[in-house]
């Protein structure tokens, strides 16, 4: 019964099941700056929460040089099948803001890598545009 109650105590946190539900609509390995970036969260909280989830086998890891893409565990038991089906069939509304921000930083990578900082001068004029857009859609749909 631990395991199921660890589970559980883990996906309590709205954050770490925001993280799984990308992880799960996305169906790839990411960086952890790029669903740092999407999540709008620090790199190091994000990689807290993917210790968490990796803990518990939801998550792998997948190392190349100091690179870490992070992914969904595939090989599961029946319990954690039904459970990602169940997380599955939460509107996607919640996130549809964090999956438009994750294909954006995506976009970026080089090589199949992720190359751009959080401070690069890259994301930051992509996400300056995407909150002037942000604004003019809430400023359009009030007046």
């Amino acid at each position: 019964m631990y395991k199921y109650t660890k589970i559980f105590k883990v996906l309590s946190s709205e954050k770490r099941l925001k993280l799984l539900m990308l992880l799960l609509k996305e169906k790839q390995g990411f960086y952890v700056c790029e669903i740092a970036d999407a999540l709008e969260e620090t790199h190091y909280n994000v990689s807290k929460y993917l210790q968490e989830l990796k803990s518990i086998n939801l998550v792998i890891e997948e190392r190349s040089g100091r690179l870490v893409k992070y992914s969904i565990n595939e090989n599961l038991d029946p319990f954690l099948e039904n459970l990602f089906h169940t997380i599955l069939s939460i509107p996607e509304d919640y996130i549809k803001k964090n999956i438009f921000l994750l294909k954006l930083r995506v976009s970026l990578r080089e090589k199949n890598k992720c190359v751009v900082g959080v401070n690069d001068p890259k994301w930051k004029k992509l996400i300056k545009d995407f909150k002037s857009e942000e604004r003019v859609k809430t400023t359009n749909k009030g007046g």
